[in-house]
This record gives C-alpha cells, structure tokens and sequence, in this order.
C-alpha cells in the first residue's frame, strides 16, 4: 500500500472522527433533556447529576399533558419530591395552538409569496431590483423594534389573543424568506419550457399551474419546512399577541418557571414532544432542506 493511499485513508479517518465528536456534541443536549423527561427529581437534581434514569417513569409526561390522571399524593412517595407550589396545565391545548397558527402561517406564505417570487424571477420592470431588495431589507429589522407597533396595531383591530392576528404576523415574517428562496428555484427552471407552453397555446395561469409549480414542488417543500421552524420556534410575538386561550407551545414552556423552581421533568417532556415531529419531518425531507439552502447558491 502506497504512501499516498495511507495518507489519504487517515485524512478521511480523521475526518469521520471529527465530524461525530461535533454530531455527538450536538446531539447532546437533545440526549440529555430526553432522559431528564425520564427521571425523578432527586435524579436531576443530584450532584453529581444523573446521566441514565435508574429507572424510566412517564409522570412528567402524564403531568404535563393530561394532569388530570395524576394521584394527588404521588408526589410525596418515596422518590418524589416537591418542587414548585401550584400546578401546571395541560399543555395539549397550545400545542393544538401552535399547529393551527403555523400551519395557517405557512399556507397563506407560500399562497402569496410563490407567485410574488415567481413575479421577481421572470418579469423585469421599472424598480423591480429595488423591490427584491426593500422584501429583503425587511429582514433586517430587530423583531423587537416593530414588536410594540404591531401589538397596538392589532389591539385597536381586536386580532389580540386571535389565531387570525398571530398568523397574520407570521406571515409578515415568513414572506422573505418564502421570496427568495422560491425566486432560487424558479430561476433554475429554464425559460424555454415556458416559451414552449405559450407556443402551444398555454396562458399564464395555466402555465404557472400546470407546469411550474409541479417543476418547483422541490423547493416549495423546502421553503415550507423553513417557514414550519421559524414559526413553530417563535416566542416574541407569540407572548405579546396572544393570551390563555391562544398561547402557543413556546410560551406554554416558558410557564413551567414556578415560584419555587422550574419544572425541569414537565418542561422536558413537553420539549420533546415537540421536538419530535419536526425532526421526523426533517429527517424524511432532509435532502429537500439541503437543496433549499443551496438554492440559487451555484449556477450551471
């Protein structure tokens, strides 16, 4: 065996190792709140702390999500014990919440943002450039800046603590985003199957209908997946805008702070409930997430 071959196998070797210290070192902490839904207080709460539950209990999970099935003195056997005055409630109603408004959120994005994308990447007029970039530029902005407005914007039109005036917002967010990513798509589909459509007849209804967004489905998955995670995450405008009966899952969470300490079994078991459908969805559309990011990035 070559020197070179040797030489070449260690790089790669090396390379393998590094990049699964940097997996492990990330995964870690998922790993980690996942065995804290597991465990007892005095288990994470021990020092030096637990790693693996000694045993696997689901009362985090019956307390955080259906509280109701939970005895009231179960907490004082002999391996529980007290750690916050009060009690939490279910959680299932904000995450019904969330799933409405984000999904409501990303519908109404890509039903305005594609054809508006679509719009920048094919049709050139007066301004066009300077329009792609004022949709850019509002990005730019701090979310805290414009937070205060639009909460006194919604409270005089009554959307406060509405579905319809969180959605609305998210909107607002997520239309950049689905702009410019579906502008990167749509400049990849060459302009002579359109010019092909409209010799045969094809208008531009059909022609956007029929043929480019079945060319584009890639990329709108891709761009929907984006817009799922940022609203799904989202907290600011989330705990300004909605109240009891329209919190969402991020600020259920935020809940789980009590007076006399945090509920760190309950919040876990909440994160990871939540935490599973997106890492399901991102695992079966993962190769779409990677066009998506490289989208527009390289030109052939």
């Amino acid at each position: 065996m070559s020197v070179r071959i040797i030489r070449r196998t260690l790089d790669t070797l090396g390379t393998h190792i590094l990049l699964l210290a940097i997996a492990c070192l990330f995964a870690l902490p998922t790993f980690w709140v996942f065995m804290t839904s597991f465990k007892t207080p005095r288990e994470y709460y021990a020092m030096p702390p637990a790693f693996l539950p000694a045993q696997f209990h689901l009362f985090h999970y019956r307390k955080a999500f259906a509280p109701w099935t939970v005895n009231p003195t179960e907490m004082a056997t002999s391996y529980w014990i007290e750690e916050s005055a009060g009690r939490v409630e279910s959680v299932t109603p904000q995450i019904i919440n969330s799933v409405i408004i984000t999904f409501g959120s990303v519908l109404l994005s890509l039903a305005v943002g594609t054809p508006a994308a679509y719009s920048v990447s094919r049709y050139r007029f007066k301004g066009s450039k300077d329009l792609s970039f004022w949709v850019l530029s509002t990005r730019m902005m701090p979310p805290i800046v414009t937070a205060v407005p639009l909460y006194w914007v919604m409270r005089s039109v009554g959307l406060v603590g509405t579905h319809i005036g969180l959605i609305m917002v998210y909107v607002m967010i997520n239309l950049p985003f689905v702009v410019w990513m579906m502008k990167g798509f749509f400049d990849d589909i060459p302009i002579e199957i359109e010019e092909a459509a409209r010799i045969d007849g094809c208008g531009t209804v059909a022609l956007f209908w029929r043929i480019i967004l079945p060319l584009a489905i890639g990329g709108i998955v891709a761009t929907a997946l984006f817009c799922v995670f940022l609203s799904w995450n989202e907290f600011l405008f989330a705990v300004i805008l909605t109240d009891k009966d329209s919190q969402t899952l991020p600020v259920a969470l935020s809940l789980f702070r009590q007076d006399r300490g945090i509920l760190w079994g309950q919040m876990s078991a909440v994160i990871v409930v939540a935490t599973l459908p997106i890492l399901l969805i991102t695992l079966f559309l993962q190769k779409q997430v990677v066009r998506g990011l490289t989208a527009g990035a390289v030109k052939t």
